[in-house]
């Protein structure tokens, strides 16, 4: 029963109080979910209450564990249960009520293009009880101990034909890796045939999994299978056949990862949030298999009426639009899958952006865009299998086409393909440029991005032209060529962030099973597309590589890409390009040449971002000052950018205490704790200590000695002015003492084993701090 809440303002407030306390409860409780058996006893809740949201099942779980089942007030009333008195509530969310479905036998819900509420949409809490707080006649609960027989009869046969309603056929046949896999262009699921009962339901609720989540409704490349899945993919697919195996009593055949290792533990990442998503995408589709399973189960749907599936081309045939007013027809309608991608609130916008993707196709033969993309290194079959089209000159030739199809001016221009005149009238938003199409996360078509004619780039005119910011084109969450690449990243292929939609496209063809191109759409790279890329590959495992230029543009991006994309993996690095973008290379030298630079021609991504701090001193390090406080800064960022164990440990070795590398006559002084801390400092601090000591002329351990100094002590101290006229005042002040230059200790092994293969061998560090050079540092010596 709900407490009734006040009405007016106080009672509102009341009410928003809860929610936002409930809210923060959740999130505690998702965050508190660090081992698989944490998780697997979530999951097993989840499996008795396959009906609550998601969240309201972890709330109930944190509240009273081991509930087994929950009703509100009135359900157990009408059950002829009462609760006890006394017995506290539990707290859920008041979730709005799933739509009835148009019959008994059906699952699929009306208003396809609605999504299914969650406990986001609520906007009060609600109250229930377990079993265990009320009285009453038995209740039966749906799920037991495991049963005498190895499966229950005839849940194979319900999975199979679960499996025919979505259009994959099942077969128990050799030649599946593991266990099991997932042939989606073929639309057959192979089960190997030696497993027990147990292992083949898990195995076939395994890649049910898949095709409920991760199906895409525009195909997937040929001999795409769901072989080798890892990260979130993988951890969604094994908890839906976890929950489909507690549900009927059956001992789970595989094993569950750590929730950190699919939703991070970063506070940055967000791992709550990521739990709370998956955990929703997993109920959902879990539920629906239940559902389903117990009415085949019961008999109430013992022979679903869905033949066969026949093997379906990769790319399946795109329905046309129905014109305003003309009655759809079963030839013409589409059904949305019963689960994967969100139903789309926007179909008729999709329909109209599809029409534009076939119409631009359609005008790619003829005008100037395929020599120019041939000059670019894309071929015909390229072209066709990325949809890259051709925008004709002329002022209304897609409007006129779209019109023709039945769609009104308003549907035209909130789809983004046209925009109003200066008369007033519909007029092209694209004319005379190559489009490139630009999916969404879930694969649907978004938008544009054009490419101007290269002989009109100018001031005046856009060199890239994208799509408006609409309902469906939001370019802060859209990654040119991540509806391509989904399926190489989920093979462990590396994302490769670039600067545009032709160096994402050089970089994907040059090394397609190894690298990914990304680019965004018209702006920088934000918080949702980091989110998208961690869920589009496993980041921790595979890293993203950054390939921006080096002059002032490509430097502040890198600094942008670090702090963004650091949260999700420390395997951040850059390639170096050579003062070239990705698609030059590919166009000039080949693609070999590209896919050389990607494999091998790497650096840490934080080299750009020491970099971009020198270069805030540039016009200062003709001074010795100006050097010293480009070392002093720099130091500061690489301080700043060390890992917490990492500064930890190195503030307990300095003690608290400054580190002095000379005394108040210039010499040099005795540092015990040196060859420690650089044993204590990661492999790629101590490349960034090496890159700024190169830099700016300094030796590596007096760099290194300002990081210490920095972590232990103010950031914003510096030493007396005299104190840094010392270190590089003239000949006479300080002679300089035989050690280790950077360049050595960078190309040796300082501290660690090099990032680049050494040229010539160097002496290890030792404690006793060589003096810098007395003169100040050449600027031949600053790349």
């Amino acid at each position: 029963m709900t407490p009734p809440h006040p009405a007016g303002p106080a009672g509102e407030d009341e009410a928003q109080q809860k929610l936002t306390a409930l809210r923060t409860r959740l999130h505690a409780g998702a965050q508190a979910l660090r081992t698989p058996g944490d998780w697997a006893a979530l999951l097993r809740t989840t499996a008795l209450m396959p009906e609550q949201d998601f969240a309201n099942t972890l709330l109930v779980a944190a509240q009273v564990p081991g509930a087994v089942m929950v009703r509100d007030y009135e359900r157990w009333a009408k059950a002829g249960r009462q609760v006890r008195r006394g017995e506290k509530g539990i707290e859920t969310f008041d979730v709005p009520p799933r739509p009835a479905p148009r019959r008994p036998q059906d699952d699929r819900e009306p208003g396809d293009d609605q999504p299914l509420p969650t406990w986001r949409d609520a906007t009060r809490t609600a109250y229930v009880w377990d079993v265990s707080q009320t009285t009453g006649p038995p209740a039966t609960v749906p799920v037991g101990p495991p049963p005498p027989d190895p499966a229950p009869a005839g849940l194979w046969d319900a999975l199979c034909w679960l499996a025919r309603r979505e259009g994959f056929a099942v077969e128990q046949e050799h030649g599946a890796p593991a266990d099991g896999t997932v042939f989606w262009t073929a639309r057959r699921i192979r089960v190997l045939p030696a497993l027990s009962a147990q292992e083949a339901v898990w195995a076939l609720a395994h890649q049910l999994g898949h095709v409920l989540l991760h199906d895409q409704p525009g195909g997937h490349p040929p001999g795409t299978t769901t072989t080798g899945c890892t990260g979130l993919r993988k951890a969604e697919a094994d908890s839906v056949a976890y929950v489909t195996c507690a549900r009927y009593g059956l001992t789970p055949a595989g094993q569950l990862a750590y929730p950190e290792s699919w939703a991070g533990r970063d506070p940055r990442a967000q791992p709550a949030a990521a739990v709370l998503s998956a955990g929703h995408r997993i109920t959902t589709a879990a539920a629906g298999v239940i559902r389903r399973t117990d009415r085949i189960l019961r008999g109430d749907d013992p022979a679903p009426a869905v033949p066969a599936p026949a093997p379906r081309p990769a790319a399946a045939a795109r329905p046309r639009p129905v014109p305003p007013g003309a009655a759809a027809t079963p030839g013409r309608a589409a059904s949305r899958p019963a689960a994967g991608p969100p139903p789309d609130p926007h179909p008729r916008t999709r329909r109209i952006l599809t029409e534009t993707r076939d119409f631009y196709a359609g005008q790619l033969a003829g005008s100037w865009a395929p020599e120019y993309l041939a000059s670019r290194g894309i071929s015909a079959a390229v072209a066709s299998e990325w949809h890259i089209g051709y925008a004709p000159p002329a002022w209304t030739a897609l409007t006129g086409h779209l019109r023709g199809l039945g769609y009104g001016d308003d549907e035209i221009q909130a789809a983004g393909v046209a925009k109003p005149s200066r008369r007033g009238t519909l007029i092209d938003r694209f004319r005379d440029r190559v489009m490139l199409p630009v999916d969404d996360e879930h694969d649907r078509i978004a938008g544009f991005i054009g490419r101007v004619h290269p002989d009109r780039d100018s001031d005046d005119v856009a060199r890239y032209l994208n799509s408006p910011e609409s309902a469906v084109f939001d370019k802060g969450s859209l990654l040119f060529g991540l509806s391509r690449g989904r399926a190489a990243l989920a093979r462990g292929a590396v994302p490769a962030v670039v600067e545009g939609p032709f160096d994402a496209l050089a970089v994907t063809l040059a090394d397609p099973a190894r690298h990914v191109g990304l680019a965004a759409c018209g702006t920088a790279l934000t918080r949702q597309h980091a989110e998208l890329l961690s869920r589009a590959a496993d980041l921790p495992r595979t890293g993203i590589l950054a390939c921006f230029d080096a002059d002032n543009a490509g430097r502040k991006a890198a600094v942008r890409a670090y702090s963004l994309l650091r949260p999700h993996t420390s395997k951040l690095q850059a390639a170096r390009l050579n003062a070239k973008d990705p698609a030059a290379i590919f166009a000039q030298d080949g693609p070999a040449t590209l896919r050389a630079i990607l494999r091998e021609q790497r650096e840490p991504l934080s080299a750009r971002l020491i970099d971009a701090r020198i270069g805030q001193f540039e016009k200062y390090l003709d001074h010795t000052e100006g050097i010293y406080r480009a070392m002093h800064s720099t130091a500061a960022l690489i301080a700043e950018l060390l890992p917490g164990q990492a500064a930890k440990l190195v503030s307990q070795l300095t003690g608290g205490r400054n580190l002095a590398l000379v005394d108040d006559l210039a010499n040099p002084v005795e540092i015990p704790e040196l060859p420690r801390i650089a044993a204590a400092l990661p492999a790629e601090t101590a490349y960034q200590v090496v890159r700024a000591a190169v830099k700016l002329g300094f030796d590596a351990t007096e760099v290194m000695a300002e990081v210490a100094n920095t972590v232990t002590r103010d950031r914003d101290a510096r030493p007396p002015k005299g104190r840094a006229l010392a270190r590089h005042g003239t000949r006479e002040r300080a002679r300089p003492v035989p050690g280790p230059e950077p360049a050595r200790l960078a190309g040796a092994s300082f501290p660690l084993q090099p990032l680049a293969p050494p040229d010539i061998a160097a002496p290890a560090v030792t404690s006793r701090v060589p003096r810098p050079q007395a003169s100040a540092p050449r600027r031949s010596a600053r790349r």
